[in-house]
């Protein structure tokens, strides 16, 4: 396993790439099959975190070229394994790619093409599609965000964060769910750093196929908006 990246002298003009995993050996390959062709034409790296996978994840992903693979022996939740990739990420841009194919790859690359230092990019999903209660559920949290610090913020748990790495680093994040997104959020908002979202393609998968969120994290969810506030 690398040593960890403590210090901020990031590499310049660098995305660090963060794939947490957690039982996800149907996809895990495309999707960095994927990630390595959309991102071919510029600096970046690849950061795997199998978050404690009970499937083959693992298997496939320990020799797997052209990544650095973190194998948690138990499951923590999603919050844990992006902060564990965080932590050796050394690009000067960090992003989020979920592994199971809901954002294709190939609009994380459009998106980093308009990455700025000192401003955060939000991929934009609509509402047209998924669970009734999944979307009641992001509109709700975004509203109470919005609510709570005076933003005007559509999708906070989008999956796609680009973030400048000094700027992340700054944010000490602690959840170990996916309260982590409205953390993120929090925190940025708190901090006055501007964040813009962008509207992208979207496509939900279902639970019979292995999508983890549930309505108990939304409950989570807001309290991370409401603590973060006091």
């Amino acid at each position: 396993m690398a040593a960890k990246n403590n210090d901020l002298n990031f590499s310049t003009r660098m995305i660090s790439i963060i794939v947490p995993v957690y039982n996800e050996e149907k996809t895990i390959l495309k999707v960095l099959g994927l990630i390595q062709q959309a991102f071919q034409d510029t600096a970046h790296e690849i950061i795997v975190v199998n978050d404690g996978s009970r499937d083959k994840t693992h298997e496939l992903c320990v020799n797997y070229k052209n990544i650095q693979y973190i194998n948690l022996p138990e499951n923590h939740g999603k919050g844990f394994a992006l902060r564990t990739g965080f932590e050796y990420a050394k690009g000067s841009f960090v992003a989020i790619q979920d592994a199971d194919l809901e954002y294709h790859p190939a609009i994380l690359r459009q998106l980093y093409s308009q990455a700025e230092a000192g401003k955060v990019i939000y991929g934009k999903r609509d509402r047209k599609q998924g669970y009734f209660l999944n979307k009641v559920g992001n509109a709700f949290l975004s509203w109470l965000c919005n609510r709570l610090y005076g933003s005007n913020l559509f999708d906070i748990y989008t999956g796609y964060k680009i973030i400048s790495s000094k700027i992340l680093k700054s944010l000490e994040l602690t959840s170990n769910g996916f309260e982590i997104e409205a953390e993120i959020t929090a925190k940025l908002l708190r901090a006055k750093i501007p964040i813009t979202e962008i509207p992208i393609p979207y496509t939900p998968r279902t639970i019979a196929v292995g999508k983890h969120i549930r309505a108990p994290d939304a409950l989570i969810g807001t309290w991370t908006l409401i603590k973060n506030r006091l």
